[in-house]
């Protein structure tokens, strides 16, 4: 595929992807305002936890399903980008691409099958614990009862893990063609590893991330996107102290005649040399 029709099959997908991915902030605030406004209780005792999922079942339900799309929103975003670097480099590995639907993928699937099953065990909870017990050891047997909440917590990991290969991979090789800055690509780097060590804190940053990301797609940021998008080939970012004018451009040997600095031709030392005899002579007597 040449550089002209690199281009406009971006241009064909450009809208959409640009659209999505800007998309997945709102829908990440409206989870959060659906957990928030309708008053579930996500800290403290797990038995109150799951009263309270019984409590607003629906909602509990519907934010699931919201996160779900969240996740799957930002399938094509990613794969667009993807494409776009492995179409200006030969070192992006087409496997990879496997990831990008894996790791969002499961995660979709996992948040639905949770909601489903705790809301299940929710229900069940509430029922049988109305007539006093051990209600600790019942939500435990019922947690371990629930086929669908063992299989969507199962999902987890390997949805987890995906992701975070997915945005790491397609970022770092996003950055070495030109299609995102330096910061920009470490950044998202950094957050994808973050979705494992802090998820509380990485999933809103990598909503805007992907946000940002969408805007750099349809080419509406402040800067304008970088040039290896219109060009069509890969222009990577010079390395630190390299000149920008110059980065990845071949080395020309410069043409013309080469001349000791300290001697020319036709110059007599025969003076020089007498005078280094006459020294050697003194230091002898």
């Amino acid at each position: 595929m040449n550089r002209q029709q690199v281009i406009e099959r971006e241009r064909r997908g450009q809208v959409l992807a640009g659209a999505l991915a800007i998309s997945t902030l709102p829908i990440f605030i409206l989870t959060q305002i659906v957990l928030s406004e309708t008053g579930f209780v996500l800290t403290g005792m797990p038995t109150e936890t799951y009263r309270s999922f019984h409590e607003h079942q629906t909602a509990f339900i519907a934010q699931g399903l919201l996160t779900a799309v969240l996740y799957a929103v930002f399938i094509y975003p990613l794969y667009y980008l993807f494409r776009a670097a492995m179409a200006r480099s030969q070192r992006v590995n087409p496997a990879m691409v496997g990831f990008v639907f894996l790791g969002p993928g499961l995660y979709a699937l996992s948040n639905v099958v949770l909601s489903i099953a705790q809301s299940g065990v929710a229900s069940d909870f509430a029922s049988q614990s109305a007539a006093g017990g051990d209600i600790y050891n019942l939500l435990s047997d019922l947690q371990n009862d629930s086929t669908l909440t063992q299989i969507g917590t199962y999902l987890q990991l390997p949805a987890a893990l995906a992701l975070v290969v997915a945005i790491f991979y397609t970022a770092l090789q996003a950055f070495r063609v030109g299609l995102l800055t330096r910061f920009f690509g470490t950044l998202g780097m950094a957050l994808a590893v973050a979705q494992i060590l802090v998820p509380q804190l990485g999933r809103p940053a990598l909503m805007a991330w992907l946000a940002w990301l969408g805007f750099l797609i349809l080419d509406r940021i402040p800067n304008g996107r970088p040039p290896a998008w219109d060009a069509g080939e890969a222009i990577p970012w010079p390395r630190p102290g390299e000149n920008v004018a110059t980065a990845g451009a071949p080395v020309e040997a410069i043409e013309g005649d080469a001349t000791e600095a300290f001697e020319s031709e036709g110059t007599d030392h025969s003076a020089r040399r007498d005078r280094a005899r006459k020294r050697k002579r003194k230091r002898r007597r």
